[in-house]
């Protein structure tokens, strides 16, 4: 049977918390001796460093989600992997609107959280604060409607005005105009891109397009290896094709495609048909 696939979390809010010894290099062994001893396979570890609620403004749900892009990158990944590994949940939440959305949000992928300090802990487990997040729902509905904080770690959202363009890093295999109000396709990049979704569509695993790209020493655009999370993550998402998305809503974007929509529809029928055979 194969071991549990999990993803690590790692976060220091204050300067004050990696003098006690809680910094990210701390946290991030802790949480891989723990996969090690549990036999889990660890995917991949996401951080977000120096956040803090009293440097936000205006401390609305939006703002303390979007301000953590670690932390959306991994919820936005919550698919085949749904299974989060901290050290303690303050590294996840230390207020009570950003503990029920991202409760909310794991649960809603039928994911779960693994403390290492607090063995005992669940997310579905009904404690103080239910009564909290049960009459926050109206709200809740609301933040999902409005919020963009999630596409925009997906690398799909846009700004709906003339010269739309990801928020934030742009996808893998694109890249800023220079005066930075367009989209361009990274040549070199680009490359990788049609490589990566050409193995998938005749039928090689992410595993093994995984294996096969750093086996040959090529690395992410911030110099790591490659994993599976960001393999299924970009063969997941259509903005490759030329597609955004902007508040629920796709639409044909101004940048110019990687991949064809029919090249993708293939990929995603793999996909699809892999995980049948998981079930």
């Amino acid at each position: 049977m194969p071991n549990k696939q999990v993803y690590g979390y790692i976060r220091v809010f204050t300067d004050t918390q990696t003098g006690k010894g809680y910094g990210l290099e701390i946290q991030s062994e802790a949480i891989k001796k723990h996969c090690e001893e549990n036999a889990f396979e660890l995917i991949d570890i996401f951080e977000d460093q120096n956040v803090s609620t009293t440097e936000i403004a205006e401390p609305s749900s939006t703002d303390l989600i979007s301000k953590r892009k670690g932390l959306l990158q991994l919820l936005s990944q919550l698919d085949g992997v749904n299974t989060i590994v901290v050290t303690n949940t303050n590294c996840l939440w230390s207020s009570d609107i950003a503990n029920v959305l991202i409760r909310r949000e794991v649960r809603r992928k039928y994911g779960e959280v693994i403390s290492i300090e607090q063995p005992f802990y669940s997310i579905y487990k009904k404690g103080p604060n239910e009564v909290l997040i049960n009459g926050m729902s109206e709200l809740l509905d609301e933040y999902e409607r409005v919020s963009v904080a999630l596409k925009l770690a997906k690398g799909r959202a846009i700004k709906a005005s003339k010269g739309d363009k990801p928020a934030g890093v742009t996808p893998y295999g694109y890249k800023y105009s220079d005066d930075k109000k367009r989209v361009e396709i990274n040549d070199l990049e680009s490359i990788i891109v049609k490589r990566i979704f050409k193995l998938a569509q005749y039928g090689k695993t992410i595993q093994q397009i995984v294996n096969a790209l750093n086996a040959e020493g090529i690395t992410t655009r911030q110099g790591k290896a490659w994993t599976r999370g960001t393999i299924h993550g970009m063969l997941r998402n259509d903005f490759y094709t030329g597609v955004l998305t902007h508040q629920q809503e796709r639409m044909n974007g101004n940048h110019m495609a990687i991949i064809s929509k029919i090249q993708f529809g293939k990929v995603r029928k793999q996909l699809e048909r892999r995980n049948k055979r998981k079930i």
